[in-house]
């Protein structure tokens, strides 16, 4: 597979996604505490339309906040159509991370969650690429950099088992749900009432 194609299919599906909202479900609440279906565009297009100098800039301005910077990424987009921003994903939908060391799957990661955060709470039909959710669960539970986008503190000494697909991780009292379902509580989000078994006892 040449480089960043998964993140580029990610992104196309993200962008196919959002086509079928109305103007008023894209006004509506991500399970993304901070943005709407809009605001979580404005974020995915931040990171193909900035450039490393720009990207690190602005986290300098932060003090290195990278939740911070991401903002204000959205804060400078917010403004502009939806279409007009997923054209953009689009046309540069297999562009590397502004960091170089950000890998592919960090991006593909990032994508993956923030597609759900918009279909979940509007119900909209679709689930994610195989691919693409297979090497988000990989990334955030193995991946140095995984902790950038989750907190694993609360699954050590758990055993995530996914339902769907021959996917596994860990040791201990096991927690179960589809791969989504477990990439989605991973990330903190609303999903305990698709998960199930003796480890969710320690998983709020």
């Amino acid at each position: 597979m040449a480089t960043w194609e998964l993140a580029g299919r990610a992104r196309y599906d993200f962008c196919d996604m959002i086509d079928t909202l109305t103007p008023e479900q894209l006004e509506q609440q991500s399970l993304c505490a901070q943005w709407t279906a809009h605001g979580v565009t404005a974020h995915l297009a931040g990171f193909v339309e900035t450039g490393a100098f720009s990207f690190f800039g602005g986290l300098l301005k932060t003090g290195f906040n990278f939740d911070k910077a991401s903002v204000a990424m959205v804060n400078s987009r917010i403004d502009r159509p939806t279409a007009d921003l997923c054209a953009s994903l689009r046309a540069n939908a297999t562009k590397s991370a502004p960091m170089p060391m950000f890998p592919e799957a960090m991006t593909v990661s990032d994508v993956a969650i923030h597609t759900q955060d918009v279909r979940r709470p509007l119900g909209a039909a679709g689930s994610l690429d195989d691919e693409v959710l297979n090497t988000a669960l990989e990334f955030v539970t193995t991946h140095k950099l995984g902790t950038t986008l989750v907190d694993r503190r609360p699954i050590e000494g758990i055993k995530l088992v996914a339902t769907d697909r021959d996917w596994t991780f860990g040791e201990g009292a096991e927690i179960t749900g589809t791969g989504e379902a477990l990439l989605m509580g991973l990330a903190n989000r609303p999903v305990l009432d698709d998960l199930s078994g003796e480890g969710l006892s320690g998983w709020s």
